[in-house]
């Protein structure tokens, strides 16, 4: 049997809080109440919690604190934020979005409209927590045939994000490109198992087969908008700046900037990862082969905003590939 869904509401004022559970309650939902930020930061780190009810104007730590809190936890920032205030001001309803809150309403509360926003909200997420899902088991679909991966894409996600902040990208661009770099290699499904197994270097002929897995991977996802960020990637990741590379000779910033990105991410993960038709190398050497160039990499193919980023947090990478090289996949990554 499927459980409630669990609201937590946030407020100093008990009456507000009562009203809430009175609301709410006969709706189905399950509800929590905190008094304050640091109740409701510690109550979301125990409970399982679908959604919560943020007052704004708070002592100690306010709304927008407790919102920001939520989005920097990983464990916690996926859960719909709707923020409640009496400030009724265009500079603070930008204030609760760029807090990163998904609804904002105004008090006193219209009963109606709250349970509405509740349910879209609560709905809205349920179809972003199946796309994301679904996405993730396109790409691992695409590891079936290739031996030795590990969590390679997702650290290629992870390593891609970090690039993004450092671009200074939005928070929704960073958020894409973790989830759709995942699909860089969606399209080695089609890549005969011979050739992604093969101990020692393709031939060229091999190679050339190897290389349609960008086109492979573009068809697979397809013309629909949701897909076009990862259907950037999945076509364009092996573009060289200097034109070098494929499937189009793409040149400078002909190359999509999130293929750009994730072409980095790729090679140094390529780089570190063992694979049965090569060996891995550590860190350093890693690094070495990026920002030196050996006799098939070059600096030259790589964006050179993105190479001195790279340069500056290759640290971060490191950190990154020891932490997620032996974990297990959480739920909602597999």
């Amino acid at each position: 049997m499927e459980r409630a869904r669990r609201i937590l509401c946030v407020d100093d004022e008990d009456f507000t809080l009562d009203l809430l559970e009175t609301l709410l309650q006969p709706h189905g939902y399950e509800v929590f109440t905190a008094l304050n930020g640091k109740e409701a930061l510690d109550l979301l780190s125990k409970k399982n919690i679908d959604l919560v009810l943020l007052d704004v104007k708070m002592p100690g730590m306010d709304g927008h604190e407790v919102c920001r809190a939520i989005r920097a936890d990983g464990e916690l920032k996926h859960i719909p934020v709707i923020m409640i205030t009496s400030l009724d001001s265009r500079e603070n309803k930008l204030k609760a979005m760029e807090s990163g809150a998904d609804e904002f309403l105004s008090k006193p509360i219209d009963q109606a409209e709250l349970l509405l926003r509740i349910k879209n909200t609560l709905n809205s997420r349920e179809y972003e927590d199946a796309f994301t899902y679904l996405i993730r088991s396109l790409a691992r679909a695409a590891e079936a045939n290739d031996l030795d991966t590990g969590n390679h894409i997702l650290r290629v996600g992870e390593y891609s994000a970090l690039i993004a902040r450092e671009l200074g990208m939005p928070e929704k661009y960073i958020e894409n490109i973790r989830l759709h770099a995942t699909l860089h290699d969606v399209g080695k499904v089609h890549i005969h198992t011979d050739i992604l197994r093969k101990p020692g270097r393709l031939d060229d002929a091999e190679m050339e087969e190897m290389k349609k897995h960008t086109t492979f991977g573009a068809m697979i996802i397809g013309g629909h908008p949701h897909l076009e960020f990862g259907r950037r990637i999945a076509l364009s990741h092996h573009e060289k700046w200097d034109g070098s590379g494929y499937p189009a000779g793409l040149k400078g910033e002909q190359i999509p900037l999130e293929a750009r990105i994730v072409a980095m991410a790729d090679c140094y993960d390529a780089l570190r990862n063992s694979r049965i038709y090569k060996p891995c190398y550590d860190h350093a050497g890693a690094v070495r082969v990026l920002t030196e160039g050996d006799d098939r990499l070059k600096p030259e193919h790589f964006d050179p905003k993105i190479m001195e980023i790279f340069k500056r947090i290759a640290p971060q990478f490191e950190l990154l590939y020891d932490k997620m090289k032996d974990a297990p996949a959480s739920p909602d990554q597999q």
